[in-house]
């Protein structure tokens, strides 16, 4: 069976393919793709050949959404049914481009949904295959794995009702946080160098909005939590004096080694720190109840839906990071 792949062939390349899926197992529903949305940080790592456990050529992507078309015996077993629409977050490739534990942006994809699906209560369960609520559009679906990578870093550091936090970094991880920890009841200060996004960010519920490029976050008191999804060390050492001493820190960003976080300025500060990584099964049908709800806005935060033809111009953007966006949303129908 053919699917049209968008392809990392080396780095700093993308193209648009046309392929050939393995053979359907039991194990496997068949999706067509309605809507795969941009990791801007996991994918301009890979773009840029950063990271290292990823290779050439691959298909990117972690953030599918589409409408079932065949199920396994197996898979029907697990309650999968034609006509569903699911969002998933990794697809069988073919071999040869499956160097990957992503691959998401294409039209049509096997997605294993009886291969590592059922781990403990409780765990990582990042190769789940979650089915969406009726009152969901699927390119506000496509962005909840983000939401959910936010909600994850969030539920590990058990922020209470009434808690102060700050979220420093309003790309589209930091826009989700913002909105989870004021929806938990924190007195929610956000921090960014865009006057567009603590705008944004202020106009979906943020308490305090402190513009980092002219003011210093340290003047604004201590708090309780700070979220950091700017994955720069050089910022991170600059806020950590705004904790509390024995605070909470969650480095909900990816930061490339080597790095040059201070820790000496963060030992000085006695915090339990933090770093998520992925999301749960459960946090991201959490994500789409709360979207489908109303409770949480993905819709603003997409600026940018494209047809995969689109997609070279889309990592360049990300790349040089000249252009506002947030969510970025191929369409693939």
């Amino acid at each position: 069976m053919l699917t049209r792949a968008l392809v990392f062939d080396r780095v700093r390349n993308v193209e648009l393919k046309e392929l050939t899926l393995p053979e359907m197992t039991p194990q496997h529903i068949l999706v067509d793709t309605l809507s795969s949305a941009v990791s801007v940080g996991t994918e301009r790592w890979l773009w840029m050949g950063l990271r290292s456990e990823i290779g050439f050529p691959s298909v990117p992507g972690y953030m599918g959404v589409g409408k079932v078309l065949e199920v396994g015996a197996a898979a029907a077993a697990r309650g999968h049914r034609p006509g569903e629409r699911v969002c998933f977050t990794s697809s069988t490739l073919p071999a040869g481009h499956d160097k990957t534990w992503m691959g998401t942006h294409l039209s049509r994809a096997l997605v294993n949904v009886c291969d590592d699906v059922d781990w403990v209560e409780g765990g990582f369960n990042a190769a789940r295959c979650e089915i969406l609520p009726e009152a969901i559009a699927p390119e506000d679906a496509a962005l909840c794995p983000l939401c959910a990578v936010a909600l994850r870093g969030i539920e590990m550091a058990v922020i209470p009702a009434g808690a102060r936090v700050l979220v420093n970094g309003l790309g589209i991880l930091g826009q989700f946080a913002a909105q989870i920890c004021k929806l938990k009841g924190a007195i929610v200060a956000v921090a960014d160098i865009d006057p567009k996004r603590l705008a944004l960010a202020g106009e979906l519920g943020a308490d305090e909005l402190i513009n980092s490029k002219t003011d210093d976050v340290v003047k604004h008191g201590e708090f309780d939590v700070i979220i950091d999804t700017s994955s720069i060390p050089a910022v991170v050492n600059k806020i950590v004096p705004a904790l509390k001493l024995w605070g909470k820190f969650v480095f909900q960003g990816w930061y490339p080694p080597p790095s040059a976080l201070d820790l000496n300025v963060m030992h000085c500060k006695l915090p339990t720190c933090f770093f998520p990584c992925g999301f749960t099964g459960k946090a991201l049908a959490t994500s789409m109840r709360w979207t489908a709800e109303g409770k949480i806005n993905c819709r603003k935060l997409i600026t940018h839906q494209v047809k995969p033809e689109g997609a070279p111009d889309v990592y360049r953007m990300v790349e040089e990071n000249k252009e506002g966006f947030l969510g970025i949303v191929f369409e693939w129908k």
